[in-house]
């Protein structure tokens, strides 16, 4: 018989012990009490302290007195035997309970060891669940994707690790990006990418950057400019700045490619993202021709890109301003899904991709003054435009589907 066993069945007996003779206590008591109220009734009625009509009413009297006493006594001794059968039976369906669970105990030593760790692993992380600590969690979480070393941008090539998993994803599965032209891009040294730009947030660039970092034979690490708009946006400018954006500016960019850093720019800017689905696959003005200077004055070769497939992500029929003024950005989209679906037509469509990188073009044999030829970058830019958006007809032409 286990030790456990032992112990409840004591605790029980005694429990019974002590409750019968409480009981026994009580009819004790009666009776001493009810004799002292029947000797006080007989000398008051001898000495005539209390007046009665008739010794037949106070015998009444003491004989109702004893029949209560009687039923009382019956009623205590069903309780007290009543009491004693339950805890027989308690006592046995507990001896029962006690052999199953050192039965139980002795199959499943190791299930047990391991829940007891799960539990104790369970229980640390709830406490720590509490509101006090609920920050503390936040911090040591993102602190773990954390590099502790960045460059000057922000870029944390931890977290970038963290992220790619998606992004790799979204490259294969969601839109089964097809890249061409990667041999265009120098396995060393700086290089500018100009390409045309849509789908409301940096997809583009995202998925050129995965496309280098997968099919490269170098495995180049690429930099991309990102619209100030976006760092408007809680988290969204610094988890950018973590995968390898950056905020786009002359000096930025000029940075970069003095690093040796392969750029990729969109001089459509904002115009590009704002692009409504009836002007799709369509240039917007490519600026002023910054990105032909930042050549010039690099000696970067310049790569067009071209993107087929991300004008219909998110196919764009209205743009609203006045509302969008509130928030910091240029514009709030209008599409089929978006705001009817609310967070959901968020959501882009799994349009076909296909990513085609033109021959490069060299600007090494410019002078140092070139770059202050305003002739000269602006016949050098439209000729770069003229190439995208030659080459976006041609793809368009053979495309089968958008779907497919």
């Amino acid at each position: 018989m286990s030790k456990a066993y032992v112990a409840a069945t004591k605790d029980v007996k005694t429990d019974i012990i002590g409750l019968s003779s409480s009981i026994f206590k009580v009819r004790r008591t009666l009776i001493e009490q009810f004799s002292k109220i029947e000797k006080d009734l007989e000398q008051k009625f001898q000495k005539g302290s209390e007046r009665f009509a008739s010794r037949a009413e106070l015998d009444q009297v003491i004989s109702n007195m004893h029949l209560f006493r009687k039923e009382l006594d019956i009623v205590l001794i069903q309780i007290e035997e009543k009491l004693q059968t339950t805890s027989f039976a308690l006592l046995g369906r507990l001896r029962d309970e006690i052999k199953e669970q050192l039965r139980t105990e002795a199959l499943d030593t190791t299930f047990q060891t391991n829940s007891k760790k799960s539990e104790e692993k369970w229980e640390d992380w709830n406490i720590g669940l509490n509101p006090f600590n609920l920050r503390k969690k936040y911090h040591e979480a993102s602190l773990s994707l954390r590099a502790e070393e960045v460059d000057n941008f922000g870029y944390d090539p931890i977290f970038s690790a963290f992220v790619k998993p998606v992004f790799d994803f979204l490259y294969t599965k969601y839109w089964r990006v097809s890249t061409y032209g990667l041999s265009h891009i120098p396995n060393t040294g700086p290089c500018l990418m100009v390409g045309n730009h849509s789908g409301s947030l940096p997809y583009d660039a995202t998925m050129l950057k995965v496309a280098i970092s997968r099919e490269h034979p170098e495995h180049r690490d690429l930099r991309f400019m990102v619209e100030d708009f976006l760092f408007h946006f809680p988290f969204l400018g610094s988890l950018m700045n973590r995968f390898g954006g950056v905020r786009a500016s002359q000096e930025n960019a000029q940075a970069l490619l003095n690093q040796g850093s392969p750029v990729v720019v969109f001089p459509e800017g904002v115009k590009g993202l704002g692009k409504l689905y009836r002007e799709r696959y369509h240039l917007a003005r490519f600026g002023r021709g910054g990105f032909i200077r930042l050549c010039l004055r690099t000696k970067s070769p310049l790569v067009p890109v071209v993107f087929i497939g991300p004008e219909e992500i998110h196919p764009m029929i209205f743009r609203e301003t006045f509302f969008a003024k509130f928030f910091g950005v240029p514009y709030l989209p209008i599409t089929p899904t978006f705001p009817l679906l609310g967070p959901f037509g968020m959501i882009p469509l799994p349009s076909k991709w296909s990513i085609h990188l033109l021959p490069q073009l060299d600007f090494s044999h410019y002078d140092s003054t070139a770059e202050k030829d305003r002739v000269l970058v602006a016949k050098l830019s439209k000729t770069v435009k003229e190439m995208i958006q030659d080459t976006i007809q041609e793809q368009l032409r053979v495309r089968r589907s958008v779907w497919v």
